[in-house]
């Protein structure tokens, strides 16, 4: 998906089997073969090794082919049992005991362990590699140790009591620690494949060897990959027999192509495409729209003026009429701005946001001594990648929306993209105005934004905002084990959060999709919106 710095690589859990890739077929009845056929991106640019990936292209499939200790309903929300069939939470919050299933895929408690650069007793040294994802697992006692190199794989507190038992024991409370289990990260994998094959375990179908709803029949690179279903899953899989992702270079326009010459049964649509779409007999009716639990911004530099004031931050916010950057900039391709959390996060509370209010803003800008504009610096830079469109399109309304409501001037600084990237990554100690980028949930749960994003000591965006109150405030909530406790602490900070103003939220995120009629289930996508084949049905 993003975006965590490169770390030691850390793996919760190691099996002594998964599934065999050499079963027989999955169905031994003689009822019609159902294939679901779906785009992805080209280059599956980070790998399809669950314990190294951090997203992006490839975990649409590997969330198809391998499951945790539990998983996240998909619908709802809620953790639900996988590879364990049940677990208890110590009264402090500290242990986690973990139920494996008897017919979990030869799955086995007494032989899960953290993945090391040298395991002992194994065939041959597992390479040591950098985790793009390390960090949702620094949570477990000795974790954080390992995953920076002062600690190893021994000294992590996981352990098993018997076969059919796993205990893990965390640093301190977590409350959210069920749903960092239930990411990919934790996904366990065959030692015995890994040992033989090294890197290139994830190539081939007889070294892939996954444990979850399907497995993998043939990866082409840059061409296409196709699983079937699992016979050795421990639960049902009612979704299709098969599934086959084109690998497309340019996925927003071919896959688009390729849907309207009936060779694929979904797409993506981005941009000119929607309102061509919308505008089409068939395809309108043939649209749906999801939410994504994201957030897009303009990211302010709080230290550098005069957005170090908060009058001036507040007024910038109030006067940005994000109803109209979406509905009518940008074609409606996304949901209007709640607030600067994502909608849903347990904390988010859309009445602690701004909102909208021109006369408010003008009155606060006067506040901060540039009554109508007077005054205002003349080098307020709002910095964009070029080669961003749809960036492109929110500068310059942004531009002409403050200087209408506000009378103030901002200069569009448009950047090629790689000095852009390269500006970009030095901004954690360079000073700027202000840029766009944007966040969507990995796990629904308030630390994975207020904690990961907006603790002065992460700050992720380089915002350079510090308030001591919201930061004890949110690491409060890091160890409250009281949901309904939990979930105030992080109203009262995110109520900190917006009134201070150090993002102004244009859109929360959405994706459009075309999806052929027959195709049923295909409906919702609530943290990640990678689709789960097994929700699916393909009726034709």
């Amino acid at each position: 998906m993003k975006k965590l710095a490169a770390l030691s690589l850390l793996v919760l859990f190691m099996v002594a089997a998964c599934t065999p890739s050499t079963t027989g077929s999955a169905s031994p009845t003689a009822a019609k073969k159902t294939t679901l056929r779906l785009p992805e991106a080209a280059k599956i640019v980070n790998t399809m090794d669950p314990g190294i990936s951090s997203g992006g292209a490839g975990l649409e499939q590997i969330q198809n082919m391998f499951e945790a200790l539990a998983y996240v309903d998909q619908v709802t929300g809620d953790i639900k049992p996988g590879q364990a069939e049940k677990w208890t939470i110590s009264p402090d919050g500290l242990t986690y005991t973990f139920n494996l299933r008897s017919g979990s895929s030869g799955l086995t408690a007494s032989r899960s362990r953290p993945r090391t650069s040298n395991t002992p007793g194994s065939a041959r040294p597992i390479p040591r590699r950098k985790s793009r994802y390390a960090q949702t697992l620094w949570p477990v006692k000795g974790g954080e140790a390992f995953g920076t190199g002062k600690g190893t794989a021994e000294g992590m507190a996981v352990k098993a009591t018997d076969d059919r038992t796993l205990t893990v024991t965390l640093e301190r409370p977590a409350p959210f620690f069920m749903h960092l289990a239930a990411t990919w990260t934790a996904y366990p994998v065959r030692k015995d494949t890994i040992d033989k094959n090294g890197d290139r375990w994830t190539l081939t179908k007889d070294s892939y060897i996954s444990n979850g709803h399907y497995r993998l029949v043939e990866w082409k690179p840059e061409q296409s990959m196709t699983v079937e279903k699992n016979p050795n899953y421990w639960g049902d899989n009612n979704g299709p027999d098969t599934i086959t992702w084109t690998l497309y270079d340019d996925v927003a326009t071919k896959s688009v192509i390729a849907y309207e010459a009936g060779e694929i049964d979904r797409a993506v649509l981005v941009g000119a495409d929607i309102t061509r779409a919308k505008s089409d007999a068939t395809l309108s009716k043939e649209i749906k729209k999801f939410e994504r639990q994201g957030s897009q911004w303009i990211i302010l530099d709080t230290t550098n003026a005069p957005l170090n004031n908060v009058k001036v931050r507040q007024a910038l916010s109030l006067a940005t009429d994000a109803k109209r950057i979406n509905e009518v900039v940008l074609k409606d391709a996304y949901f209007n701005a709640v607030s600067i959390v994502a909608p849903g996060i347990p904390g988010q509370k859309k009445e602690n946001a701004l909102g909208y209010d021109v006369a408010k803003a003008k009155q606060l800008l006067s506040e901060a001594g540039y009554p109508d504009g007077k005054g205002w610096p003349a080098n307020v830079k709002f910095t964009f990648a070029s080669g961003a469109a749809e960036t492109k399109s929110v500068a310059e309304a942004v531009q002409g929306i403050w200087k209408s409501n506000l009378g103030i001037d901002i200069v569009l600084e448009p950047m090629e993209d790689k000095a852009f990237d390269n500006w970009r990554t030095t901004r954690k100690d360079q000073p700027f105005h202000m840029y766009v980028s944007g966040w969507g949930s990995d796990y629904e749960d308030p630390n994975n934004w207020y904690n990961l994003l907006f603790h002065s000591k992460a700050d992720f965006f380089y915002a350079h905002w510090k308030n001591s109150e919201f930061d004890n405030l949110i690491d409060q909530g890091l160890k409250e084990n009281d949901a309904a406790k939990r979930k105030s602490t992080y109203e009262s900070a995110d109520k900190i959060l917006n009134t201070e103003a150090p993002y102004i939220t244009y859109y929360h995120w959405a994706r459009f999709d075309l999806i052929k009629p027959y195709i049923e289930g295909l409906n919702h996508y609530r943290v990640l919106g990678r689709i789960q084949g097994y929700l699916v049905r393909v009726k034709k």
